[in-house]
């Protein structure tokens, strides 16, 4: 029986009403704030993201150009065209420039083998440099150089940076005489903290409090700014970045995520890109908020709605339950109940009186039926009896053999479908035996078929009286038999089949005489698919004992 959904009473039905329009107005705002509020924040923020991205990357490109084209302005002077490496205008124009530029830590000018013959300092000078890659590439034109560890400057600036690794970005450019030869290369080291400056002057200062994190990020994929305390250092590649999608950077949770190149400052590849990212509890941290207050004003507002309908349908629900509380009294088999049920309304009043009249109607009513369904279900009986009998024999007909009363071939495949069934759930095994008497078409040829059933219906017999209550015989064709042996192992049956051909072979039949059987055993194994295939097991079985010389019992084939 299904269980009762629907409210028992009016009043438990408008309640239901009630909360169910509650529940259809907050649904659609909660799914809303769901996904599409969620939706346009993911695309405000990610509009946010990228923006901050370009205007780094543009403001880190720009400083480039800018500390690049300080040299090339430096090198294009007429001291540096002219005069000698010795000269103090080259050394006072190398320290201005120095000084006009917080991050330089090193200015220094090379002749054109790459010995440096003026530096900020004096740092330096005499050094072979021309193994640098900036002195190599000043050579050719202005360059920029990717951020690397100091190689000819860490013991200078060991003291001033202790425990951290120098890296600088290399800014040169050849320098010319006024002749346009070549006469050395002028090259600036700027102090990788200048990236940081960089940053904090872009990066607007509510970014720390909504958990932004900017960082530079190297050609190789390799967080480059800032150099440590970075969590969930896993970059994105750029070609795995999906708008309005949360990238998987190797933490406890992904991140809402932004990039963008920053421009070369010359014909440089420096390959550098600025990767902005965002948690996601922090971006979608709005969007709970506003599931919260809806969730929270929708229960409100929900439980104010259902205490006024109690209230209103308590009114117009207590004569209802009164006329109900009447009608069970009338269905209970009560006479004489008073419908007088004061309501508030013509509706109401008109079904008391409706209901009186229907109560007395069916009091007179039911004597006559009673006796009507007395004699009714007399008949109903005497027929279901008989129909059940009927029954009965119709399917004992249609599953037995009529000449020799055993089980018939339909019989036999529900008991094999069954019984396999049982094994593969629960594994208990069985035995089928496949039996067939042996030159049966001799017995009709000679003494005909009277002779021949009467060898059917004696095997039979013999056959019943032989095996046990609990096992299955049945008549699967002609002259064939099949048992089915119940929880049996292998060696059990074929000792039962061989006491069946015994038992055949030992009660001769008039005017046949001795009958005999050839058998075959199988025992259903978890190789046989189904039952079909555990019965064509037992049939080759058989069919060996037929070939072997027939009265006998094959279990094994041979190989």
């Amino acid at each position: 029986m299904l269980p009762r959904v629907l409210p028992r009473s009016f009043r438990n039905l408008l309640v239901t009403i009630f909360g169910l329009l509650t529940l259809l107005v907050s649904l659609p705002l909660y799914l809303y704030s769901s996904s599409v509020h969620r939706q346009q924040l993911l695309v405000d923020r990610q509009e946010n993201l990228q923006s901050l991205a370009m205007a780094t990357a543009a403001v880190l490109a720009e400083n480039l150009v800018e500390r690049r084209r300080e040299i090339e302005l430096l090198a294009q002077t007429t001291a540096f065209r002219n005069e000698p490496f010795s000269s103090p205008n080259i050394s006072a124009g190398l320290e201005r420039l120095k000084r006009s530029y917080q991050h330089y830590s090193w200015i220094g000018l090379t002749d054109t083998t790459g010995r440096i013959r003026a530096a900020t300092g004096g740092q330096l000078v005499g050094v072979d440099a021309a193994a640098r890659p900036w002195f190599e590439h000043g050579r050719q034109g202005a360059h920029v150089g990717d951020l690397h560890e100091a190689k000819l400057l860490a013991k200078l600036f060991s003291s001033d940076y202790p425990g951290q690794v120098v890296r600088f970005i290399d800014f040169a450019s050849p320098v010319h005489d006024a002749e346009g030869n070549l006469r050395g290369v002028l090259s600036a080291h700027a102090h990788w903290r200048w990236a940081g400056y960089v940053l904090a002057a872009v990066v607007p200062a509510s970014a720390a409090r909504e958990s932004i994190e900017v960082f530079i990020v190297s050609r190789d994929n390799q967080i480059i700014h800032p150099e440590q305390g970075v969590v969930d250092p896993r970059v994105p590649d750029s070609d795995d970045l999906v708008a309005h999608v949360f990238q998987d950077w190797g933490g406890s949770q992904p991140y809402l995520t932004a990039a963008h190149a920053v421009s070369e400052p010359s014909g440089d590849t420096l390959g550098w890109r600025i990767v902005v990212r965002q948690p996601r509890d922090v971006v979608l941290a709005e969007v709970r908020g506003l599931q919260r207050m809806i969730f929270v004003t929708s229960t409100a507002a929900g439980l104010l709605f259902l205490a006024l309908a109690w209230i209103v349908a308590a009114r117009v629900s207590q004569p209802l339950a009164r006329l109900t509380e009447l009608a069970r009294r009338v269905e209970g088999g009560e006479s004489g109940v008073d419908f007088d049920v004061k309501a508030h309304s013509r509706e109401l009043q008109v079904l008391s009186q409706a209901l009186g009249s229907m109560a007395q109607t069916l009091t007179e009513q039911k004597a006559a039926l009673l006796a009507a369904n007395h004699e009714l279900e007399d008949k109903v009986a005497e027929r279901t009896a008989e129909l059940s009998r009927l029954n009965a024999e119709l399917q004992s007909l249609a599953r037995t053999d009529a000449l020799t009363g055993l089980a018939n071939r339909m019989h036999a495949n529900e008991r094999l479908t069954g019984e396999f069934g049982r094994y593969r759930r629960t594994g208990t095994g069985y035995a089928l035996l496949v039996m067939d008497i042996d030159h049966f078409k001799r017995v009709n040829d000679t003494w005909g078929h009277p002779a021949g059933d009467a060898v059917l219906r004696h095997v039979a017999a013999v056959l019943r009286a032989t095996l046990r209550t609990t096992d299955f015989i049945g008549r699967i064709g002609g002259e064939e038999f099949l048992v089915i042996l119940p929880a049996t192992e292998l060696e059990q049956a074929v000792s039962v089949a061989e006491k069946l051909r015994a038992a055949v072979e030992g009660a001769p039949v008039e005017p046949v005489g001795r009958v005999t059987l050839s058998i075959g055993v199988h025992a259903p194994t978890p190789a046989d698919a189904d039952e079909d295939k555990a019965l064509h097991d037992a049939d080759q079985r058989l069919y060996a004992a037929k070939a072997g010389g027939r009265n006998r019992v094959v279990w094994q084939l041979a190989d």
